[in-house]
C-alpha cells in the first residue's frame, strides 16, 4: 500500500507496517508520525522497540536504509537500542560546565571566577566540542585543535587550557573519565606582559575629554577618574556602593583578592563629590537598569578614547598608570602593592620597569598635569 494513501485514511493511534523491512513501522500520533524498529536481540532474546525518526525529517527510503543497517548490527550480536540509551546517560560537556560552576564553586572562588569560567565554556569550549559531546570521548587532539584556534589570543588560550585541565581532573574525580586520562596536555603559548600606559600627553588629553564628558555622563567621568586616583580594578569601582565609603577608605566586602579597603586620596574624595547620587540606587556608578550598577563600559570608553585621540589603551591600563605615578614619586613596591591590592609581591614587581628613564619622566610629568587639571590649574 502506498504510504501517502495510508495516511489519508488512518487516524492517530494507527500503525503502518513497512512491507519491505521487517519490524519497521510508522506510528501515527495526534501531532506527528514517528518511525520505530522492532527487533529481538540475538543473545538475550529481548524484544526492543527502537525509535528512529520523525517522519517529517526523513524520507521513507532513508529510514528503510537506517533500519536495515541496524538489523545488520543486531545480526552480529549488538543491541543498538540499549547502546543508544546508555550513550544518552554518559556525561556530556554541557554537564561538565554545569558541575564545574556549581559543585566546584567553593569559598575560594569569587563571583568573577564563575563569570570567567562560564565565558570560556560559552565562547570557546561548547562551540568547539558541542554541548552533547561525551566527556570520556574527548581526545588530546581535539584539545590541541581548540588551543590552536585560540592562538591569536595567547593569554586567553592558555587560561582556557588551565581551566579545562582542572575540569577534566574533576571529571576523573566524579567518575566520568578513567583515572590519569586528562586530555589537556599542551605546550603553552608564550605570553608578552603588557606594558601600555598613558604617556604624559595622552593623560592630559584623556582628562580634558573626561571634563568635557562630565556634563552628559558624570558617572562614567567619575568612574575613570576614580580608576586614575585609586588604582582599583574597574569591577571594584563599578560595583561599589555609597554606603561602603568610610573615613579610612572604600570598604569592599568582596573583591578578586577578598575583603579589602581601597585608600581614598584627597583627589579621589573630590571626584566622589562630583558624582550625582541617583534616587533608589545604592551604587556610586549606576547602570541603565533601575537600582543596578554599570555593567558594560565598552561604548563610553570607546567614545572617550576617540575624543581624546588615544588608541590602544584599555581601562585596566589606568591601574598601571596609577602604579607608575606612585613608583615615580618615590613609593616603594610594597606600598604600591598595598594600594593596588595585590596579594603577591611578584605582581607589583611587574611595574618596576616604570622606574627607569623616559618612563619615569613621563609619569612625573603626567602626575603634575593630573594634579593641575583636577585643581583647575593651568597645564
Amino acid at each position: 500500500m502506498n504510504i501517502d494513501a495510508h495516511e489519508k485514511k488512518n487516524k492517530p493511534g494507527t500503525v503502518w507496517n513497512c512491507p519491505k523491512v521487517p519490524g519497521l513501522r510508522l506510528r501515527h500520533m495526534t501531532t506527528k508520525s514517528v518511525y520505530y524498529l522492532s527487533y529481538r536481540t540475538r543473545t538475550t532474546r529481548v524484544q526492543r522497540n527502537m525509535k528512529l525518526a520523525d517522519q517529517r525529517v526523513i524520507t521513507l527510503t532513508a529510514v528503510r536504509d537506517m533500519a536495515k543497517a541496524i538489523l545488520v548490527r543486531v545480526a552480529h550480536g549488538e543491541d543498538p537500542a540499549w547502546q543508544k540509551k546508555e550513550l544518552a546517560k554518559r556525561p556530556t560537556m554541557a554537564l561538565l560546565k554545569e558541575h564545574h560552576l556549581t559543585k566546584h564553586a567553593d569559598t575560594k572562588n569569587k563571583s568573577s571566577w564563575a563569570e570567567d569560567v562560564g565565558a570560556y565554556y560559552d565562547n570557546h569550549v561548547i562551540p568547539h566540542f558541542g554541548a552533547d559531546k561525551v566527556i570520556a570521548d574527548v581526545t588530546e587532539a581535539e584539545i590541541n585543535e581548540l588551543h590552536w584556534r585560540m592562538r591569536k589570543t595567547p593569554s586567553a588560550a592558555n587560561r582556557c587550557m588551565s581551566m579545562l585541565k582542572k575540569a577534566f581532573s574533576l571529571s576523573e574525580k566524579w567518575g566520568w573519565r578513567p583515572r590519569n586520562s586528562n586530555p589537556v596536555q599542551i605546550d603553552r603559548y608564550k605570553e608578552v606582559k603588557r606594558k601600555r600606559l598613558p604617556s604624559a600627553d595622552e593623560a592630559v588629553r584623556l582628562l580634558v575629554a573626561i571634563n568635557n564628558m562630565r556634563a552628559d555622563n558624570p558617572w562614567f567621568a567619575g568612574l575613570i577618574e576614580l580608576l586614575c586616583f585609586t588604582g582599583a580594578r574597574k569591577e571594584e569601582i563599578m560595583s561599589s556602593k555609597w554606603a561602603w565609603i568610610r573615613d579610612d577608605g572604600l570598604h569592599l566586602p568582596d573583591s578578586k583578592t577578598g575583603e579589602k579597603v581601597v585608600a581614598l586620596s584627597r583627589e579621589a574624595r573630590k571626584v566622589l563629590k562630583t558624582i550625582p547620587r541617583v534616587k533608589a540606587n545604592p551604587y556610586i556608578i549606576p547602570g541603565h537598569i533601575k537600582g543596578k550598577h554599570l555593567v558594560n563600559s565598552a561604548k563610553p570608553w570607546a567614545t572617550l578614547l576617540k575624543a581624546a585621540n588615544v588608541e590602544g589603551l584599555r581601562m585596566h591600563d589606568l591601574r598601571r598608570f596609577f602604579a607608575s605615578a606612585g613608583l615615580s614619586s618615590g613609593l616603594n613596591l610594597s606600598t604600591v602593592g598595598e594600594l593596588l591590592g595585590h596579594m603577591e609581591a611578584s605582581t607589583t614587581k611587574r611595574y618596576a620597569f616604570l622606574l627607569a628613564g623616559e618612563s619615569q619622566k613621563a609619569a612625573d610629568i603626567a602626575s603634575e598635569r593630573v594634579r593641575a587639571i583636577m585643581t583647575n590649574g593651568v597645564t
